[in-house]
Parts: C-alpha cells; sequence; structure tokens
C-alpha cells in the first residue's frame, strides 16, 4: 500500500511538473522575446538571445507612455478592488446571516447574473455609459467594473462566511455592538484568507481587461496597459518586437503581486470551499 501510494505521489508530481512547464514557457519566450530584435524573432522565436538587445526596451517605454499607462491601471485596480470587496463582503455576509426567503431570491438573482456572457450586454453598456455621460471616464469605467464583478465576490464570500461561527458575532451583539460594528470588527477580520483571494483574483481580471476598456477609455491619457499594448498592431504594420516587450512591461507587475499572495490565494479558496 505504501508503495502504491508513494508511486501515485510521484506520478501526480510529474504531472504538475509538466503542467508547469508548459504554463511558464509563454512567459519565458515573452520575456526573452523581448530582449531580441524583430528579426531574431521571426527566424526562430523559441531561441535563447545571444546578446541583450535593449532599444525595444527604451522604444517601447516612451512610445506606450508606460509610467501613465501604469498608473492608470494601477488606480482603477485599486480603486475597483477595494470598493468590490467592502461591498461583496457586506451583501456576502448579510444574505448568509440572514438565510430568508428574500435572501434566497437576491443570491439567486446575483448568481443568475454571472451566467449571462459579457458579449450579450456589451453593447447595451455602452449605449448606457454615453446617455449617462460617463463614456471616456475613469470613474465611469470602474463603476460599471464594480457593477460586474460584485456577484462573484459575493458568491465566494457567502461560501466563506458559513464557515464563520455566528456565535461570536451574537456575542458582540449582546454587548451593544451594532450591525456595522459586529460585521468590521468581528466578522470582516475573520474573512482576510477569501479577502486576498479575491483581491489577487480581481487585480488579474481588471489588469488584464481589455474588451471593456476598450469601449469605455478613448483618451490616450486614461488608457490602460493593455490598451496601450495594441498601439504597436496596424492594419498594415505588426510590430511583434514592440508588442512583445509591452506585454512583459505588462506581466511583470501582476505577476510580482501573485506570487507574493499566492499563500493567501490558495488557503481563501480552499477554505471557501471545504468548509462551506
Amino acid at each position: 500500500m505504501r508503495k502504491q501510494n508513494k508511486a501515485i505521489k510521484a506520478l501526480l508530481e510529474i504531472i504538475t511538473v509538466i503542467f508547469s512547464v508548459i504554463y511558464i514557457i509563454p512567459v519565458l519566450l515573452v520575456l526573452t522575446n523581448s530582449l531580441r530584435t524583430l528579426g531574431e524573432i521571426l527566424k526562430n522565436p523559441f531561441k535563447l538571445p545571444t546578446e541583450l538587445y535593449l532599444d525595444n526596451v527604451e522604444y517601447v517605454f516612451n512610445t506606450m507612455n508606460y509610467g501613465r499607462a501604469l498608473m492608470n491601471t494601477v488606480s482603477i485596480s485599486v480603486a475597483v478592488v477595494l470598493l468590490c470587496i467592502l461591498f461583496s463582503s457586506m451583501v456576502g455576509w448579510m444574505l448568509t446571516r440572514d438565510n430568508s426567503r428574500l435572501s434566497h431570491v437576491i443570491m439567486a438573482l446575483l448568481m443568475s447574473s454571472l451566467m449571462v456572457p459579457f458579449q450579450s450586454f456589451m453593447i447595451p453598456i455602452a449605449k448606457l455609459a454615453a446617455n449617462m455621460h460617463i463614456n471616456d471616464s475613469r470613474l465611469g469605467y470602474i463603476w460599471i467594473q464594480v457593477t460586474l464583478y460584485i456577484p462573484m465576490g459575493v458568491f465566494m464570500y457567502t461560501g466563506f462566511v458559513k464557515s464563520v461561527p455566528a456565535s461570536l458575532e451574537e456575542a458582540a451583539r449582546l454587548d451593544g455592538a451594532s450591525v456595522f460594528q459586529v460585521f468590521f470588527k468581528v466578522a470582516f477580520p475573520l474573512m482576510k484568507p477569501i479577502t486576498a483571494s479575491i483581491a489577487v483574483l480581481y487585480s488579474l481580471w481588471i489588469w488584464n481587461d481589455y474588451m471593456l476598456a476598450s469601449i469605455m477609455l478613448h483618451s490616450e491619457s486614461k488608457k490602460t496597459i493593455t490598451l496601450s499594448i495594441y498601439s504597436f498592431f496596424s492594419m498594415y504594420n505588426n510590430r511583434w518586437d514592440y508588442a512583445i516587450t509591452a506585454v512583459a512591461f505588462s506581466v511583470i507587475p501582476i505577476s510580482i503581486l501573485y506570487i507574493l499572495l499566492q499563500k493567501y490565494v490558495i488557503a481563501g479558496v480552499t477554505a471557501g470551499a471545504v468548509k462551506g
């Protein structure tokens, strides 16, 4: 039995390594090709660079105005993540603790919105933004992002809140704490694992968003990194060397964030799935 368990464990480790390599190879190709000329990339994109070619880095950094695009992306991501965490945690906690028929109906409506693909209401969103005069506005873009991401956050929080003992909150109420005090001082601090998971997942989604950003943001001064990448493509000319370098600029910051908070992501998802 022990030999069989060891064999299964070794097989799973091999499969894990294989899938890890499959996922890492595209990232390595982006990073290595960002330091090569266009001719070298077109000749053999899988070859390691013999010497570092930094002209791509300098040109892309200046052309896409990386500092401004980075600040736009970071500010939008932070605002959307914070607002989504605030509203989703409050709604998820209240729906779980209330457990009434109305709460179930509200939860069902929120979950039904997750079944609808974004492409089906993409045009209505564009018309709504135009009618409300929030088109080409960072605040308008943030508001629409928050409304789109809240249902998923509520779903994740409700699964986690079920694992939090309600007796702690009842004790706080007996001590005279208000609803907001119970939530912010007792319940919300216990949601740290799932909050970190949602923060990282939402940051990844918002950071890489192109479709909604292309609809809402048109001015050069308001473009995100993802939108700036497409400035190196045109109808008659595709500069793959510049585009790959721009992708590398986009990947590095969010990858660092994910690596730093990876353990919290795993802990939060596992806790919500196992105990919920």
